[in-house]
């Protein structure tokens, strides 16, 4: 122990570099030398990889399904499928980077209009220009489904047990609603639609509601009431009927009695 002391003292507590130059004045590049390698064995060298990108990929051909593919040609260093955020779900495309260029570009023509479950597979090999470091971010890591919509359905279920929150969405909704009346009266449309109800404005509606009827009473009680239509009909005279005209008027004269009127014809005798 007291060696250990007596080391750490002359070395004025610090570390012993374990990278060493052989020339004193180079140290400092010596090291930023160690640190590239170093990232280069975490990270793995690029140099000389090679990327595809490739659509119209049908559905049920993954990640897994896609490596275990592609590997028949050559290792496959990094995989990345584009998929949505909120479901998960493939967008179609992906892009995949091979540990030599010239495999990569073999790959770009054999798949290139490849028929795949009924699809004709796009695939297209990527210069170094246009890679962008961003490209595989993620990539290693294992697919999990968004529970995005969970979370949700579980904030807007939580409202129920929290009545303050319960009235301030109430009255966000109801000031969002009274704004879009507003804005529908301003292009000149005149209409209600059933919405969320406003207590305050209920009980208006309720309190003039109430009020109306008495005024009503008011009214009627001032105004003499009016004659109905029965008691004009029982004031007026009977019409008369087609019977009583009938029986007013004279009868007709029939044929027959105008045959008795009339004087008799001569016959050839009474000549």
């Amino acid at each position: 122990m007291a060696s250990k002391r007596k080391r750490a003292a002359v070395d004025g507590g610090k570390k012993p570099k374990l990278e060493l130059a052989l020339d004193s004045e180079k140290q400092a590049e010596f090291e930023e030398k160690v640190k590239e390698i170093k990232a280069k064995a975490v990270n793995g060298s690029r140099e000389g990889r090679g990327v595809i990108y490739l659509k119209h990929i049908p559905h049920g051909f993954y990640e897994p399904q896609m490596k275990r593919f592609f590997s028949q040609f050559g290792t496959v260093t990094r995989l990345r499928l584009s998929r949505s955020k909120k479901s998960g779900n493939s967008k179609g495309f992906a892009y995949i980077e091979f540990e030599f260029e010239e495999v990569a570009k073999v790959v770009a023509e054999t798949m290139n209009n490849y028929l795949m479950y009924h699809k004709l597979l796009k695939c297209e090999f990527i210069p170094k220009e246009r890679i962008w470091p961003d490209l595989f971010k993620g990539c290693n890591r294992m697919f999990k489904k968004p529970i995005a919509h969970k979370l949700a359905l579980e904030r807007h279920n939580s409202l129920a047990k929290n009545p303050e929150r319960m009235e301030k969405s109430r009255k966000k909704l109801i000031r969002k609603q009274k704004r879009t009346k507003n804005r529908l009266r301003a292009m000149g449309i005149d209409w209600e639609f059933d919405g969320y109800s406003d207590p305050e404005a209920d009980s208006k509606t309720d309190d003039t509601a109430e009020a109306k009827p008495e005024q009503a009473k008011e009214s009627d009680e001032a105004t003499p009431p009016k004659k109905m239509k029965k008691d004009n009909k029982e004031s007026s005279p009977p019409k008369k009927t087609k019977k009583d005209n009938k029986e007013s008027s004279p009868p007709k004269k029939t044929k027959k009695d105008n045959k008795e009127s009339s004087s008799p014809k001569k016959t050839k005798k009474d000549r």
